[in-house]
């Protein structure tokens, strides 16, 4: 039996069956404002970072010393988490999938209220492998998002062990319903990027062979449907539509 990821879409993109074409978004795009956004440092954290690291260096003078924490002050601080966010936002698209397809709250909120479709992706396809470029500059990572009370911390003391995809992958348990899995690409991989404000649309090819299953939103309109109805026949794809349940808050499919 194949276990699957799922991608809810508006009928919007429906342009996905005919070019391939799916979205990795940059995190500062993305419906959650903090997205991306480790706990910011707290000016005497930081303050106790640069003394130590004056501490561990050899033969400081006292004009080193006020030099560098008059470099490394407050507004140092406040420019490095503003530039470390763009940079993320200039580097990095994701994109979003479940581990479910019948979330009634995900059907509302990401398929203009159950009047698009979801798509099911065989997991175990190679373009859900993690990739990673010789000299590095290209990569692709499959993570599965966790969610927490409380935000990333930035590490503030020497010998700390440094964030990896925490950043990336952590969210509040208010989003847990979502059972989210991500796609971490670098931007620089797009097939195609469309100009836009205040950031670019950078879309990546995800193969129809990747698609096991359809289903159909309980409210798509009829065009719409035999449509998609239409392109799973010529691939061979498995297709259902959601139905609301008789007995229980959740969707079902025939």
């Amino acid at each position: 039996m194949k276990v699957h990821y799922y991608k809810y879409l508006p009928i919007s993109r429906l342009s996905y069956l005919e070019d391939e074409l799916l979205r990795f978004t940059q995190p500062g795009d993305l419906n959650d404002p903090f997205e991306c956004l480790p706990q910011k440092p707290s000016e005497e954290e930081f303050n106790l970072l640069i003394d130590t690291v004056i501490l561990n260096l050899p033969k400081v003078n006292k004009e080193f010393e006020r030099n560098t924490k008059d470099k490394f002050n407050t507004e140092y601080l406040k420019d490095l988490y503003k530039n470390a966010n763009k940079n993320v936002n200039d580097d990095i698209g994701i994109l979003s999938l479940s581990k479910n397809w019948n979330n009634t709250l995900m059907w509302s909120h990401y398929t203009n209220s159950h009047k698009g479709f979801c798509i099911g992706f065989d997991k175990n396809h190679n373009f859900f492998e993690n990739y990673l470029s010789d000299d590095k500059c290209t990569s692709k990572f499959i993570k599965e998002v966790e969610y927490s009370e409380t935000r990333v911390k930035i590490p503030m003391i020497l010998g700390q062990e440094k964030l990896n995809f925490e950043p990336y992958i952590t969210k509040s348990l208010d989003w847990k319903y979502e059972e989210e899995i991500r796609i971490i690409s670098s931007l620089n991989s797009a097939d195609e990027i469309k100009p836009k404000e205040p950031y670019n649309i950078h879309l990546f090819k995800v193969s129809h062979s990747c698609i096991t299953q359809i289903i159909l939103g309980a409210n798509i309109e009829i065009e719409n449907e035999n449509e998609i109805r239409k392109f799973a026949s010529e691939k061979n794809i498995e297709i259902y539509k959601a139905k609301i349940s008789d007995t229980k808050y959740n969707m079902e499919r025939e």
